[in-house]
């Protein structure tokens, strides 16, 4: 009898500190099923983060599915080939325009917001006029939006004349619209795949090799164009690396047990890698021609988990 007591009850009297390093342990999936088991142990793993899926060296981003008609999406870990169904309203109707160290840039019916999905933690922006209407769209932060030195930056095509970069900097009220003439500078660029801030300067790529970048001291604009290889010592060479067709090429929708007649949308991703950070492009996957199409919407993300306090503004 004393054994089996002390044995039932050995979990549920662990000291707090000690809950409180197990959960800093733990990848994203053990800690949300952690953070379930009682109250005690939520409260103990409010520092908890997952970081340790993001600065493994071998470690993967996740995958995340999500459509317009339900509230549940599918995470895929492709580390481990594994399927999780997870309900987040948040991500209905809405479509990811960044995903950057877990946090997530929504735009979802006219409204704009920071999103961790898996600790649900929400950070309103102002809206963008007009943004919803637009087919294409890209963006990019320079650093966490909890961040006092966040500028958030969203990049979309006004027409086929036109590039409009809107720039939002921690605490503003209102975006700050920035534009580039193709015609008037005599430069072709396409929608934006995917875009990334580096030491100040705005990064913006089409699915051409085009570059083009904003910076955001002097609110210049200047076009490159992207060249795989070359021996010529004059050119600069980019400070970050970046993948397209990433779901693709990394054959996805097999894995996933998604059928032919599945369409998805992605959204890409920024995250360190080794030596330099690797931005992975926005993509198109069309479902097989003669088949019923299913549209989703995917989003590469690093398994990470965030909490802030209540009322938590973007406002200083």
């Amino acid at each position: 009898y004393i054994r089996t007591r002390i044995s039932s009850r050995a979990w549920c009297d662990l000291h707090p500190e000690l809950l409180s390093e197990i959960a800093e342990s733990l990848g994203i999936i053990d800690l949300l099923g952690f953070r379930g088991v009682c109250k005690d142990w939520r409260s103990a793993s409010f520092t908890a983060s997952a970081s340790i899926e993001s600065t493994s060296r071998d470690s993967k981003l996740y995958f995340l599915l999500h459509n317009d008609r339900d509230e549940n999406t599918i995470l895929f870990n492709p580390t481990i080939n594994k399927n999780y169904t997870i309900n987040i309203p948040e991500l209905k109707e809405a479509t990811c325009l960044a995903s950057t160290q877990g946090w997530l840039l929504i735009s979802q019916r006219g409204n704009l917001f920071f999103f961790c999905p898996f600790s649900r933690v929400k950070i309103d922006l102002p809206p963008i006029q007009g943004l919803e209407n637009t087919p294409a769209a890209a963006a990019a932060f320079t650093s966490p939006p909890s961040s006092i030195d966040c500028v958030t930056a969203i990049i979309y095509k006004k027409n086929d004349d036109i590039v409009e970069v809107n720039v939002l900097e921690r605490g503003a009220s209102m975006w700050i619209k920035y534009e580039y003439d193709l015609k008037l500078n005599q430069k072709s660029f396409g929608d934006a795949k995917c875009a990334t801030f580096q030491q100040g300067c705005l990064y913006m790529m089409d699915g051409f090799k085009k570059l083009l970048t904003f910076t955001l001291e002097d609110k210049s604009f200047e076009m490159f164009l992207v060249i795989e290889q070359s021996k010529d010592p004059n050119l600069e060479t980019l400070s970050f690396r970046y993948k397209d067709k990433l779901f693709s090429r990394s054959n996805l929708k097999k894995q996933m047990n998604l059928g032919d007649d599945v369409t998805i949308t992605t959204c890409g991703a920024t995250y360190f890698g080794s030596d330099l950070e690797v931005l992975i492009h926005n993509e198109n996957i069309e479902a097989m021609e003669g088949t019923n199409a299913q549209h989703f919407k995917g989003i590469w993300i690093q398994p990470r988990f965030f909490q802030l306090p209540p009322n938590y503004s973007w406002s200083l």
